[in-house]
Parts: structure tokens; sequence; C-alpha cells
């Protein structure tokens, strides 16, 4: 065997030469406008193979024709089979993966055909004879070698036919089941043009063993190296690629079968809870849809095993999440819990943990899963893994759980009347005022400094109610906020008033921040206590600008909306913000970026007269920010997580009140 012919038939078995192989292949491709009837075709093709094979008493009696080949499938040898198939391809370029299958085998079923039509007829049919005595066809398959040979090239042939006929399978279930993600239909997909790479150099393979068993004399009857090598290679691989095709078509049919079981679970479900006007039906359905147990809640404060008929009577918050749950967050909800939950209290809260079932279950998911339930005092589900996939799929889809944590609400009738509560929760700091809260605590009179950080740094409280001035503020620029500090006590002793500042981080960064308030000056300023209490103030932030999204309240029309929505895009912007209030001012805000609160504090002189004025302060601030608005460029942004697993439509420019320009934005932030 020459090292060329060598070189080609090593490239077309290795990993790496089958990448380039496959390279050369895809190169050749075209827009898809062509395509064909595969059923009809293939069942043709099946057809003629079955009728053509003859049985093994009738073989030494039947006659070949050198001449009755197709043309791309002659005329070739097998050391340049891989630039004959390359050929077929470019000339077929148009045609999809599927067709040029299919067209290959039929070129190779017309030419196996027609030699076996006319041999089988030869010595019974005189137009038949009349054939073979003028195309000279010998009486070739006499011997055992040319037996072996033959049944080599059915072997491949009926092979190479079951492996179009899956790759149509394949493409039939795609077609079948478009909108369903069946990730081994897709691996299976993404083998098609390899697999039908393959089925070509097969068929191209069986048109040069066909010719070589037609008018061959003995010694040209036995294969040569690299005929054996070539056939081997095929044949290996076109064996390796049906048993695949095989193994990949099972586990889709398995994986579609069990998908249409759970739809048929989940319609079911979906019944029961939506037809259904029984508390203990819902929540049994929910908890125990698999009917597998019964005592399926553990309690977070007994250490006990409680039964679903507990729950009657009592609104039912699910608290869903998954195992990522974010501390702060639950450390909240735990206080809120423990400070006002009793023994006759109308509601009870359900952890029901949303299990990823893609990751193993191991020892280390245990014991994060049991860590996080001795968190708790309130219920949780005793074994996460007994929630079905249809309830799961149902949180997803009609609670909108999808990764952050919600808290759905049912009422004593097991109807669902908050989809997620928690919004409300993190700005009320109950649990029991989703349902007994009064409007007017939603209300702008009720939405001031003091209810923004109670809690949180409750001094404030005192501070106001001594009519001192008070300064949140914020940010990450160490220089700016050593800046700030200074100036802004300058421009109060300037003006004759008292002035208290808190600095109260970010909303990112909550390492860093944590080295900002180890260097701050204690005497000058103070600090938000606690990482947990910088995370409530933001999140209250936020979650008071859902509330108000989903009231369908605007920027325009609703004054605190604007406010708090002003402060969350100052903090996104990277920049220090201030927010100052109290004083004899209650009813008035000053809010600003640090560069521009900054300028406003360095230029004092240009608003002293006014400012310096009993409970005229924060007037001043506003109408020198004002007028600087005006003069200046501004350019605004907002980081605001997803609402429900929904973007907010329009978000109108604290500014200027123009709708912001919407951007998406990916974020990955793993703790090490």
């Amino acid at each position: 065997m020459s090292s060329a012919v060598s070189s080609v038939l090593s490239m077309s078995i290795s990993t790496s030469g089958e990448t380039t192989l496959m390279n050369e292949v895809l190169a050749t491709r075209a827009h898809e406008s062509a395509d064909i009837q595969f059923r009809p075709a293939l069942q043709v093709i099946t057809d003629i193979y079955n009728l053509a094979v003859p049985k093994a008493d009738t073989i030494a009696n039947v006659h070949f024709d050198p001449l009755s080949h197709p043309p791309f499938l002659g005329h070739s040898c097998m050391a340049n089979i891989h630039a004959t198939t390359l050929s077929i391809f470019k000339l077929l370029s148009s045609y999809s993966w599927e067709s040029i299958g299919v067209l290959s085998v039929a070129a190779l079923a017309v030419n196996f055909g027609e030699l076996w039509l006319v041999a089988q007829l030869s010595t019974t049919n005189q137009l038949a004879k009349a054939l073979s005595f003028l195309k000279q066809l010998p009486s070739g398959l006499t011997d055992q070698a040319n037996h072996a040979k033959y049944e080599v090239l059915t072997t491949l042939i009926f092979t190479v036919i079951s492996v179009v006929e899956y790759i149509i399978l394949f493409k039939e279930l795609r077609t079948q089941h478009i909108t369903l993600e069946v990730p081994s239909l897709t691996e299976a997909l993404s083998k098609v043009p390899n697999a039908i790479y393959w089925t070509v150099r097969t068929a191209v393979a069986c048109g040069i063993m066909i010719t070589s068993l037609i008018g061959s004399t003995p010694d040209q009857q036995i294969p040569s190296a690299t005929e054996a090598s070539e056939i081997s290679a095929v044949t290996n691989k076109i064996k390796d690629i049906l048993s695949n095709l095989k193994n990949s078509y099972k586990l889709c049919v398995h994986y579609i079968d069990e998908y249409k079981k759970e739809m048929e679970s989940y319609d079911k479900l979906v019944q029961i809870i939506e037809s259904s006007l029984d508390q203990l039906t819902i929540l049994s359905t929910l908890i125990n849809f698999s009917k597998d147990n019964v005592a399926l809640l553990y309690d977070g404060t007994t250490k006990k095993k409680v039964q679903i008929d507990d729950l009657k009577g009592k609104n039912i918050f699910f608290l869903v999440s998954d195992l990522d749950i974010q501390m702060e967050e639950l450390e909240i909800l735990c206080d809120i819990y423990e400070k006002e939950n009793t023994a006759d209290s109308s509601y009870e809260i359900v952890w029901f943990p949303i299990i990823d079932v893609s990751i193993t279950w191991d020892a280390a998911r245990l014991k994060k899963y049991e860590q996080l339930r001795l968190k708790m005092k309130w219920l949780s589900i005793e074994n996460p893994l007994s929630i079905k996939a249809p309830v799961i799929r149902y949180v997803k889809e009609k609670w909108h759980f999808a990764k952050k944590t919600i808290l759905t609400v049912l009422d004593t009738k097991g109807k669902v009347v908050e989809h997620n509560a928690l919004h409300k929760v993190q700005v009320a700091g109950s649990f029991q005022t989703v349902f007994t809260i009064d409007r007017e605590i939603w209300s702008e009179k009720t939405w001031n400094l003091q209810w923004l950080v109670r809690g949180i740094f409750d001094e404030i409280t005192e501070w106001t109610r001594e009519k001192r001035y008070v300064c949140l503020y914020g940010g990450e620029d160490i220089k700016w906020i050593k800046e700030f500090i200074a100036c802004t006590k300058r421009t109060a002793a300037a003006a004759g008033v008292a002035i208290e500042l808190v600095y109260m981080g970010t909303s990112t960064a909550a390492e860093h921040v944590d080295q900002i308030i180890k260097i701050l000056p204690k005497d000058q300023t103070h600090t938000i206590k606690n990482r947990k209490s910088m995370w409530l103030f933001w999140t209250r932030l936020e979650s008071m600008l859902r509330v108000k999204v989903h009231s369908g309240k605007t920027v325009k029309e609703d004054k605190l909306m604007r406010e708090v929505l002003m402060t969350l895009t100052y903090d996104s912007g990277g920049q220090g913000w201030a927010v100052i209030g109290g004083g004899l001012e209650t009813d008035t805000l000053v809010k600003a970026k640090g560069d521009l609160i900054l300028e406003c504090f360095a230029k004092f002189e240009q608003w002293k007269e006014k400012g310096s004025q009993k409970g005229m302060f924060l007037q001043a601030i506003n109408e020198w920010l004002s007028k600087a608005h005006s003069e200046k460029q501004h350019c605004n942004k907002l980081t605001f997580p997803m609402i429900d697993g929904h973007v907010l439509d329009i978000v109108e420019c604290p500014d200027c009140g123009q709708p912001m320009e919407k951007y998406v934005m990916y974020k990955c932030c793993v703790a090490k």
C-alpha cells in the first residue's frame, strides 16, 4: 500500500482526521433548497434490495453487468474514495442531509437491482438472455471467494439502509416534537452530517465492490490491500454509527414517552387544583402528589413531623427556592417570623425546595439542605426529592418560579391570592399584613425616610424627632466618600443646621463595602450595622419599586416611586449618591448623584442666603440642583433584576421623565 493511500485511510478513522474530513464536507454545503419525499423513496429502495437478494442456492447461476452501475458510484477505486464522496456532496450541495442519504442508497439500489434483475431472468427470459449475451456477462459467482465477498456487500447495503432509516426517524421525531427539547435527539441530530458522510462513502465502496465482482478473473477476485482496508474501515464505521443511532433513538423514544406521561400527570394536577374548592385536597396535591407518604412536613420549631391536615383553615405561604437561597434574605424572613408568629397565627409558612434533578443528590447537597432547614422555624417538606416533576412544572409555570426566591400565598380555600408576596413582606416587615394591610400603608404619606430605614437604623427616628437633618449616602469610591463627609459637615455648620450622616453602602460589592466601613471616620459619620441590614435596605428599595410596578403606577404620576427609582438609578451608576431628609422639612427630600451634590455643597455661597433660613435648607438645595440639572447633561442607568420572570417594559428616567433605553445584562457571581 502506498504511503498516500495509507494516510488517507488512517485519516478516515482517526479523530483529528475525521474533524478535518467533516470540515471538507461542510464546505460543500449550500443553502438547502431541494428535498425529496423520504418515506416513499426509502420504501421502494428497501423493496428493491429485498427482492434482489437471492437465496443461497441460486447464487451460482447469477451474472453481473459491469456497465449497469450509476455514474457517480462507479469509475472509481478505493484509493480515491474520499475524493469521489466529496464530489457527490458537491453535486448534491443544495439537498438536505437526509435527501443526500436517500439519494445515495437509491443510486446503489438502481445499480444493484438492475444487475440482479438481469441475472435472475437471464435463464428464463429471452430478453434478459439476449442482454446478457450482448453485454457478455460471465458467470462470476460460482466460486466461494465471490460468495464471501457478496455476503460482505449485502451486509453493508442493509446496514447503510438502516442508518438512513434512523436518520429519517430522527427528522420525523424533530418535526413531531418541534417544541420539545429532547437532549438525546439534539445530540443525535448533531451527528447526522457525519453519519451521512459515511453513508455516501459506504455507498461508493459498495459500488466499487459490485464492479469488482463483475467479469473478474480468479486472480482479480482477491481484494487488494487498499480495497481490504477501505472495506474494513467503512464496515466498522457504518456498523458503529448504526449502533449509536439505535441507542440514541431508544433514548429519544423513552424520553418522549416519559414526557407524555408527565404531561398527563401535569394535566391531571392542574385539573385537580383549578377545579377543587377543598383546601386540603389542593395542598395534598401539591405536597403529596404521588400519594406515597403520609407525614411529609417537618416542623422547624418542634423538630417533629406534621400532617397536612394540620394546615386546615390557615393561609399558607409557600417559600419556594432552590438550595442557593440568599442567606440575608432567609435571615430577614426568620426574624419576621419569630417576631410575630404565635400558636394561633392565621398563617403558616412551608418551605418548598425545588431541587435540580440533573445534579446528583449526594451527601454534600443533603447536608446543605439540612443546614438550611435548621435555620427555619416554620414547616418544610420532609423529603425534597418527593416533590414530583409535574408539581415542579406547575410551580414554575403557574407561580412563575425561575431562580429567585418567591413567596406564594394560598388562602383558606387553597386558592392563590399572591403569586409572590415576598416584596410586600420585605417592605412591610410582616407576613400578617399581606392579608390585613390597610391601603394607606402603601401611600406616599407612609413611605418616608423613617419607614425606609426602620429596623435598619432606628436612631434616625430619634434624630428626626430632634429636628436634625439626616443624610443617607453610599458608593464605593473612598476618595469621594471622604471628601463628601468633610464637605457636608462644613456646609451644615455654615448653614447652622445639625446633620447626621449614615453610610448605607451599595447594592453590590458587599465585601468591598466592609473594607470601606472599617476606615470611615467614626466621629463624623455613622455606618450601617452589618451586611444583613445593608442587604435589607437595598432589597426594600427594590421591593418598593416592584410593588409599585405591580400596582400599575408610573414614575410620572407617583412621587415616591420616582424617588425610589432615582436612588436605585444613582447607585447603579457606580457613583456616590446622597438622600437628605428630616429637620423641619419632613415632607421634603433631596436626592442627588455624588458629583452634583458635592458641587452643590462646594458652591454653598450661591444658595447660602436661602439655605441658612430656618426650615429652608433642603428647599434651597433642591432649587440649586434643579437649576444645575437644566444646565447639565445626564446619563442614568438602572441595573434591576427581572420581576417574577419579566423585564420592566418601560422605565422612565427619574431626572427628565423620558423612557430609558433597555439593555440585557447576564451576571454570574460565585462565592469562593
